[in-house]
């Protein structure tokens, strides 16, 4: 193997694994951003994700309702830590947590959410992030590429109160993401 292919193929990999971390410092939409808080969802004693919390450095440590509610730059990233997870699950996981935040008063077109994941394939060791810029909308990303931005704040509300609304996915999800 040539010496240049080594080099360009490690140079790649190290671009990938830096692009790849979660936002813990940096900005979005011109503010810089913290990470409030982090867990890992659980079900049946098998761990299936982490999931992570960056919200400006001035919102750290508040309340779900003020994080929820607010029309600033935040997000969520996911990693996926189990072979168990499969587009189909992942999805319909999602639409269950968009239900349960109906219920607690942050609807949204889900459909617009869950059409991203079309023509995706889920496996362990792949990351989402859902970053939220006011005036743009909720933009996902998998493994780094661009599946869509959906407009609007109401789909950031309803997305965030997935993981920190009153009926959360998982409690101790919901608390290690708000930092308590």
């Amino acid at each position: 193997m040539k010496k240049s292919t080594i080099v360009k193929g490690s140079m790649a990999a190290l671009l990938a694994v830096l692009l790849a971390l979660p936002l813990f410092s940096a900005k979005l939409g011109g503010k810089e951003m913290v990470q409030n808080g982090s867990g890992s969802r659980t079900k049946f004693g098998m761990h299936l994700y982490n999931a992570a919390l960056s919200v400006p450095q001035e919102m750290k440590g508040g309340d779900e309702n003020t994080i929820i509610n607010a029309d600033e730059p935040m997000s969520i990233y996911i990693s996926i830590t189990s072979g168990m997870i499969s587009k189909e699950k992942f999805v319909d996981a999602v639409s269950e947590g968009f239900d349960s935040a109906a219920k607690s008063g942050f609807a949204a077109d889900k459909s617009a959410y869950l059409n991203l994941y079309n023509g995706v394939t889920i496996q362990k060791g792949d990351s989402f992030n859902n970053y939220y810029i006011p005036g743009q909308g909720l933009t996902v990303t998998h493994n780094n590429k661009a599946l869509g931005t959906i407009k609007g704040v109401q789909i950031k509300k309803a997305f965030f109160a997935i993981f920190i609304g009153p009926k959360p996915a998982q409690a101790s999800l919901k608390k290690g993401m708000l930092g308590k």
